[in-house]
Formats: C-alpha cells, structure tokens, sequence
C-alpha cells in the first residue's frame, strides 16, 4: 500500500487572521494511485452540492461557501472524515485541534479574541447527519480498500505569521516552511511506505528542485515535469520511493488536495469567528469582517471610526505585516 497526501492552506492572501496549512492522508493500494478519488468513493462522496443527495460534499473550498451558514459544508467534510478515523466527534475547537495535531494551543491565549476560553468555543452541528455520514465514508472506504490515515493543520496566527514574514522577507517562503513541515512530518509518520504528495500549488514558483533536495538529502532526486500548470518530482532511497506533485489549480483537481483545502478554511474561519465575536462584543455597531484585504481595511477604519480602545487591538496581533 501508499499513502496518498493533499496538502493546502488558506489564508495565504487576508490582511486578517491566521494562515492556516493542513495535510489530509488516504493509505491505498498501489492500482488505486492514478484513479479519481471522487468516482472511486462516490456512494459516500460528491463533488456539487447539487448532486450531493446526502452524501458528503468535497470540493475546493472557495466553491462551498453557504448562504445560511458560510463553513456547513466544510465543517460536514471535515468532522466526518475525523469521525469516521476515530471514534468520536470533537465538540470544541480545544477537540479539533488535538484531533488535527495542530500546536497553537499556547499561542492563542495571547490574543485579546482568542482570550483563555478559546478552548471552549463549541463546533454546533447535527449529530445525527454527522454520524451518517461518516458511517457512509467508513464502509465505503472499507469496501474500496482505503484506509483513513491522517488529517492534520498547522494554524500560524497573525503574531507569527509576521516573525516569519520579518525573518525571511516573502509570504511564499513563510508558506512553503510549513508545506515543507507536513511533507517531512509526513515521512518521519510513514517511514516505510511510498508516499504521493499532491500539493496544490501557490505563488507562482515552478522549480522546487532544490528546496526538495534540502528536505530529503539522502534520496535521488529526478525532476519528472516542470511546467506551469504541474511541477512533479521523484525521491527514491533504499526503502522507498516519495512522489511529490505541485498542481496548479489542485484542489479542483484532486479530492485529498480538496479535503486539505477544506479543512484549512474551516480551521481559519472558526478563528475568525471568534474575532469577530470579540470585536462585535466591544463595538456592535461593526460590521465582522472576512479579514481579505480591502474588506480588511475597511473592518480597520471602522474600528477607528467607533474609537475603539487600541487596548482592545494590538496591531502586531491583528494586523499582517503583508
């Protein structure tokens, strides 16, 4: 068997809150690597909410925002396949990000929204759907012989985003030190089996020979493409082989790329909306914000329009440094 890995963030571009990057994990059998993951689980899994009849919606997550609830389809996603890994549902964020490896936890108190009751911020779903659901992936992953193997997120808050950002002056390195991160916690967790990475590709670069060889300096490398729409690279060493594909366009493209991609909104959209709580507690008069940029802008000029205290926002914690 294989593991197949998507990896993707959001949050890449906001004036406000966090970036967030996550890995989803599928252990299958090797003749199950070129296939579509969407026809392969389709008694579980759909693509459009039109076609979904019940079943779960995995697609890129900018097409699954919702007019009744912008992270429902999201959240349905990702608390399912969590559910169907292990055996019960996170109920706050405290559960999810312990569930998802996530290692903010002593960060966030820092932050005046995130405050010391982060941990209890409650996830409100329908238990039952949920349940079906994940009982629906788990038998049809058991019937295509699939394996849940991981999911797991890196949040970076705004504080460290601008470390990062400072240190290394570029957004895509500040990204891709945490791609890198997935990738080789990735092969330290599985250090046997072959691995296909699937990351969806941002930023424009189309070379990643050398930031690779840096990452695993004991395997052969061989560039197998490298164009804009697909970069794709071979590692082979004394036990395994590690494929790793940088695809334009990838979480339209490939449903564990779709899954990561959902998975990064949902965490970073749980954020903000205890920002936006925070903020509308203080100034209700303030419309909540998305954090993109000029929308960003617009949610910062209102809190000065309404004098709201400085205290109540420090900019360092707040603001990106772009």
């Amino acid at each position: 068997m294989a593991v197949v890995v998507g990896i993707d963030e959001a949050g890449y571009g906001p004036l406000l809150g966090p970036l967030v990057v996550s890995a989803s994990l599928l252990q299958v059998t090797d003749d199950l690597l070129e296939t579509c993951f969407w026809q392969t689980l389709r008694s579980s899994v759909a693509k459009t909410r039109q076609h979904a009849r019940g079943r779960l919606v995995i697609n890129d997550s900018k097409k699954l925002h919702d007019g009744t609830g912008r992270y429902r389809p999201l959240q349905r996603a990702v608390l399912a396949y969590l559910t169907a890994a292990g055996d019960t549902t996170p109920v706050n964020l405290a559960d999810l990000i312990t569930r998802l490896g996530a290692d903010c936890s002593a960060e966030l108190p820092h932050y005046p929204w995130y405050g010391p009751t982060w941990s209890d911020w409650s996830l409100s779903y329908d238990p039952g759907d949920l349940a079906t659901a994940a009982a629906a992936l788990s038998s049809d992953f058991s019937a295509k012989n699939i394996r849940h193997a991981a999911l797991w997120s890196r949040p970076v808050p705004v504080g460290r985003f601008n470390k990062l950002l400072e240190a290394t002056h570029n957004k895509a390195t500040v990204l891709f030190s945490f791609v890198s991160q997935l990738i080789d916690h990735t092969c330290r967790q599985w250090p046997q089996e072959n691995l296909h990475f699937l990351v969806d590709k941002q930023s424009g670069r189309t070379r990643y020979r050398e930031h690779l060889q840096r990452l695993m300096p004991d395997m052969t490398m061989k560039i197998v493409h490298e164009e804009n729409d697909l970069s794709r690279y071979r590692l082979t060493g004394p036990r395994r082989t590690v494929d790793i594909s940088f695809v334009q366009g990838g979480d339209r493209k490939h449903l564990p790329i779709a899954l990561a991609s959902m998975t990064s909104k949902y965490l970073r959209e749980l954020f903000m909306e205890m920002l936006n709580a925070y903020f509308h507690q203080h100034c209700p008069q303030i419309k909540p914000t998305a954090g993109y940029y000029q929308d960003g802008q617009r949610f910062l000029k209102d809190l000065k329009t309404h004098n709201l205290d400085p205290a109540l926002a420090p900019l360092h914690l707040l603001v990106r440094n772009r």
